[in-house]
């Protein structure tokens, strides 16, 4: 089945503009003058040169896949156009143009498996768009070959009535739109009615066929038709009618062979043409490419050489003003060194001044009344008959325990206002600490009858400031004596890092205890009217969270409240 495939060029003119872009429209247009002198190597070069851009669209691809498939039919390489044809097929894209390309494909893929005698695959091919072909004036002659290769499918597979129903369509449209396209039908019928067995009707056929070859002028389907005869003939047993019609074929098949070796020999002229534009093509590419990779690496070296240049000049005008600007930071940081030795001396003679001072109202003031609590604790003072005396003896006793207190809690305080930063902490042995903190309160807890059961294990060691320890322990056992009734019991624990001290006197208000740890709340008077000034607790939590530790406090479910020493782990 002959088919003049680069006459699809020019069925790429209806499509619709707005589908392609001006690169494939100029494409197309070069083509179809290419195809008009002959030009088949410019127009391979042109279709190979489109399809290595990145930038197509999908129907673009679709189209210039299609493009390749017809040029590789018309010079010959069938498989290559039959697998250009297949992506093109692949390729397809929504759209009315690019279902008309794809049946397209289609049509011209079933054709040439067809001439290839691999007719199941033919078959295949033109069943997928048999019905999307119409019998239409421009489709006449796809439309007949569709019919002839479906038919002549079912013939080979015995189904005659199928064969004859395909046949019959196509000999209808040839009448109509082809009327020299009705010899290849003829012969085909007449292979139908010579199996059933109608070698008159076949001959008539066959006769028919032959008449409108020769008024056609179309020598390839006049061979056919008197093949046919004799292979029917030879199936029927006239071997001298076949034997006749054989010297007949034979005369018309050389000149047939005449003419398809003169297109052999133009094919391989063109092919060879082709091959030598190819190289010459690949030649000068990879000629193009070196220069283009020695220009390329030029303009790199030149651009790197600038880019070192303008960084070197960079680079040496920062280290300048770098330099510069280090001069003067040293000569800064030297005078603000300088500045703060000499605040550093000046801070440190106020330091000692002030440990000086802390030390005398230590010992010089705090001293004097203790030894005055003491005295007027006597008993043979306190058991003075005169009444009055005693009373005024007894008020004195609570203002000067009053006094010790605070000047206790207010010289805390200035020892922390003095650590500028947190001492190391240290191995402690716990109960030796609990036992120094209850030696220094020891008069407290007279004159309260109070008992501190210590039940910390001698051997429990931990790790802390001792210093800050000391001062918090004292504090919160002070705060327990103070808010403890007289003949009561304070009790010390440690599990887990945490020190419990525990009294059994009137606890705390819930008011107070929210905001028992902060600045200036006064906790209130003790069970025996004891009064504080409420910096103790704010000291020792103050210190607690510098050295990474906390206090926490609840009241017992009984009577009395808890307090938790919380050390870091």
């Amino acid at each position: 089945m002959k088919y003049i495939v680069l006459v699809l060029f020019l069925y790429s003119s209806s499509l619709c503009a707005q589908e392609i872009s001006p690169t494939i429209q100029l494409l197309r247009e070069n083509l179809n003058r290419y195809n008009g002198e002959t030009k088949l190597d410019s127009i391979g070069y042109l279709i190979e040169n489109h399809l290595a851009k990145n930038n197509l669209s999908g129907f673009e691809l679709q189209l210039v896949l299609f493009f390749q498939g017809n040029y590789y039919n018309q010079i010959a390489r069938t498989p290559d156009a039959i697998i250009a044809l297949k992506k093109s097929i692949a390729s397809k894209v929504a759209g009315k143009e690019a279902d008309k390309i794809y049946y397209k494909s289609l049509y011209i893929l079933s054709d040439l498996y067809f001439t290839q005698k691999k007719y199941k695959d033919a078959f295949y091919y033109a069943s997928l768009c048999r019905d999307k072909i119409p019998a239409a004036n421009n489709k006449a002659n796809e439309y007949i070959g569709l019919h002839l290769i479906i038919g002549y499918y079912y013939y080979i597979n015995y189904d005659h009535k199928k064969s004859m129903q395909e046949f019959l369509l196509a000999e209808e449209a040839a009448k109509k739109y082809d009327p020299c396209k009705l010899s290849e039908v003829y012969v085909k019928t007449a292979r139908i009615y010579s199996r059933q067995n109608r070698l008159d009707k076949a001959k008539e056929t066959i006769l028919k066929s032959i008449e409108i070859a020769d008024n056609c002028n179309a020598l390839e389907n006049k061979i056919n038709a008197i093949r046919t005869l004799r292979e029917m003939l030879v199936e029927h047993g006239e071997f001298e009618a076949a034997h006749k019609t054989f010297e007949k074929l034979d005369r018309l098949v050389g000149i047939e062979d005449i003419k398809n070796r003169n297109i052999r020999i133009d094919s391989f002229e063109i092919a060879n043409k082709i091959k030598l534009k190819e190289q010459q093509n690949t030649s000068l590419k990879r000629i193009n490419n070196s220069k283009e990779v020695k220009l390329q690496q030029q303009k790199v070296a030149l651009i790197v050489s600038l880019i070192g240049i303008t960084l070197l000049v960079i680079l040496l005008y920062s280290i300048v003003v770098l330099t510069r600007k280090q001069r003067l930071t040293n000569e800064t940081l030297k005078l603000q060194k300088e500045q703060i030795e000499d605040k550093n001396s000046e801070l440190k003679r106020l330091n000692l001044l002030h440990q000086k001072i802390f030390s005398v109202i230590s010992h010089d003031f705090k001293e004097p009344i203790t030894t005055l609590k003491v005295l007027l604790d006597k008993e043979d003072i306190l058991k003075n008959e005169n009444k009055v005396v005693s009373t005024y003896i007894k008020a004195i006793s609570q203002q000067l325990e009053q006094s010790d207190a605070m000047l206790t809690s207010l010289l805390d305080w200035a020892k922390t206002e003095l650590i500028t930063k947190i001492s190391n902490p240290s191995k402690i042995k716990l109960f030796d600490v609990i036992t120094a903190a209850r030696r220094e309160l020891l008069h407290q807890l007279k004159a309260k009858n109070i008992t501190i059961e210590n039940r910390v294990s001698k051997e429990i060691i931990i790790v802390f400031n001792p210093t800050v320890l000391s001062i918090v322990l004292r504090n919160i056992i002070s705060n327990a004596i103070k808010f403890s009734y007289e003949n009561s019991l304070i009790i010390i624990e440690y599990e887990e890092n945490e020190i419990w001290v525990t009294d059994f006197g009137k606890g705390i208000e819930q008011k107070k205890r929210d905001k028992l740890f902060k600045k200036n709340i006064n906790p209130g008077v003790g069970t025996n009217m004891e009064s504080g000034f409420g910096i103790g607790l704010y000291l020792c939590q103050e210190l607690m969270l510098k050295n990474k530790g906390t206090l926490d406090v609840f009241n017992n479910e009984s009577e009395g409240c808890t307090f938790k020493i919380i050390l870091p782990k």
